[in-house]
């Protein structure tokens, strides 16, 4: 019985190819849920997006309706309008109401003197 010797280079080739295999494989998954958890993360950034838009159109509308105006930065700015939220008092006011920390009755007062406030300045 004769027994076939296997040159250790042959074994090593083998044992390199199986790595890349395993290893290609790995990789191949691994970017196959990537690219769904990309596709899942954009389709959630719209849904935000357009939860955004709806909520400064709600606070446009109040704005409008209390006769004050307000110059939103552009919507892809998000530092300006961390800043605007921040610094705006109509904004503030309606924060503390949609916080539920002032009454409709004192948001109203609240949005009265800011009002006459601002007509004052003009």
């Amino acid at each position: 019985m004769t027994r076939k010797v296997i040159p250790f280079s042959e074994l090593a080739k083998h044992q390199h190819l199986h790595f890349l295999e395993h290893k290609g494989r790995e990789y191949r998954e691994r970017e196959d849920y990537l690219g769904r958890l990309r596709k899942l993360l954009f389709q959630v950034e719209g849904q935000m997006r357009q939860a955004e838009v709806l909520q400064m159109d709600l606070i446009l509308q109040a704005a409008r309706h209390f006769n004050l105006t307000l110059e939103i930065p552009n919507q892809g700015d998000r530092l300006a309008l961390q800043r605007f939220f921040q610094e705006n008092p109509f904004l503030a006011i309606l924060t503390e109401f949609f916080a539920q920390r002032l009454s409709a009755a004192d948001c109203l007062e609240k949005i009265a003197a800011l009002a006459a406030a601002t007509k004052d300045k003009e």
